[in-house]
């Protein structure tokens, strides 16, 4: 008889139940194996059946279609079209899905390099696409076309919104686009030669003798740097006794660059709050180094987005006055996700308030001073207004 110690014992114990499980799940797994099915922790596979439940059906639609439709499908199309009905169905004008050629657009559209036309539009009150402003010496400004312009079509299609004209327009350089645009009750297509534009966003020059003027036209990717250079320059002038900033007809861009101007122009103090669907809120506050010198923001009905999150900072916190008219009132903010197939989802997150908390979206930012600028008067009269109130 052979005696194995308690240790021993407990040794031997461990190592059949190793054993046995090894073998066990060896076994299993050659059974699972053979019968074709595999593993899936609890966790995936409620996620698996809640996919199947939700999906099931249209899985059997593209399948039906795609097998038993008379002419030739394309997979690839159907998939594009119900990405982009799922983003349409949320009614929102500035949420959308992107293909890839419409993300490499938008990409260069951001960082202000990009190859088109030169023109910046909006959607007026009638619903039309009227071009605010014509890049000097770009291609649309050489091929005729002006502020106040109606686009009509592009290549002879017509288009909804202003995402899809954008892109529209936009082309590899040296391609050429057609423009239908209307001036006053004449329509006209133009072919224009597309070229690279790197979008200069802030020009700067003087009025009169004492007081400086810069325009921001977009905020992109450099718009505050060369902001700050300018207003620098006029610090820096001993003549320079205050400054008008004209944000009129500016559709917005990148708010981390409105922000950045606010900090510039306004002391310690709140400069906007944003708030998502759950209700988290995130301030963006200024320190305390600021411009000493006086300035006035003009603003018009096209100030859109980012332009009204610098309005409605200098406006609650009494950095300087707003001369013009009421803003568009885009107080949301979009967020881009990029997918691995070069496609990506640019989606409303978020909206923003002003620091006195409060909404802008569909509201808009009221000016200090209503001041209408008639069509067809030469004279600017809001920025007649503005040096008015820095003399």
């Amino acid at each position: 008889m052979i005696k194995i110690k308690k240790r021993q014992f407990a040794a031997v114990i461990l190592c059949t139940v190793l054993v046995t499980l090894l073998l066990t799940a060896g076994g299993f797994y050659l059974l699972t194996s053979a019968a074709g099915v595999k593993l899936v922790q609890g966790k995936d596979y409620n996620m698996l059946t809640d996919m199947s439940q939700k999906y099931s059906k249209l899985y059997t639609l593209q399948n039906t279609i795609n097998d038993k439709f008379l002419w030739e499908t394309d997979e690839r199309e159907q998939m594009e079209v119900m990405y982009k009905a799922l983003v349409d169905s949320l009614g929102d004008r500035y949420s959308s899905y992107m293909n890839e050629e419409e993300t490499e657009k938008w990409n260069r559209y951001v960082t202000g390099v990009f190859s088109g036309i030169g023109i910046t539009f909006t959607e007026n009150e009638k619903g039309q696409m009227e071009i605010s402003s014509v890049i000097k010496e770009g291609p649309a400004d050489i091929s005729g076309i002006k502020a106040g312009d109606i686009i009509r079509k592009v290549d002879g299609k017509s288009y909804s919104t202003l995402d899809e004209v954008s892109t529209a327009i936009q082309g590899e350089e040296g391609t050429v686009v057609k423009l239908t645009y209307l001036r006053g009750k004449k329509e006209k297509t133009v072919s224009i030669v597309r070229g690279v534009v790197e979008e200069r966003s802030v020009y700067a020059g003087t009025v009169g003798d004492s007081y400086g003027y810069i325009r921001i036209t977009g905020f992109e990717k450099s718009t505050a740097e060369q902001f700050k250079r300018e207003l620098s320059a006029f610090e820096n002038n001993k003549k320079i006794k205050g400054v008008v900033i004209d944000i009129r007809d500016n559709l917005g861009g990148i708010m981390e660059q409105s922000i950045e101007i606010a900090d510039a122009l306004l002391p310690e103090c709140t400069i906007v709050h944003t708030e998502d669907s759950k209700g988290k809120k995130e301030y963006y506050n200024s320190d305390e180094s600021c411009t000493k010198l006086k300035y006035v923001l003009l603003i018009n009905e096209n100030s859109a987005s980012a332009s009204e999150i610098l309005a409605a900072a200098v406006k609650d916190n009494e950095g300087g006055k707003l001369v013009g008219m009421t803003t568009y009132g885009k107080g949301i903010i979009q967020n881009s996700m990029m997918f691995s197939d070069s496609t990506s989802l640019k989606l409303t997150t978020m909206q923003y308030l002003s620091p006195k908390n409060h909404k802008i979206h569909g509201i808009g930012i009221k000016p200090d001073y209503k001041v209408k600028q008639p069509k067809n008067e030469k004279e600017d009269m809001q920025l007649k207004k503005a040096i008015s109130l820095l003399s």
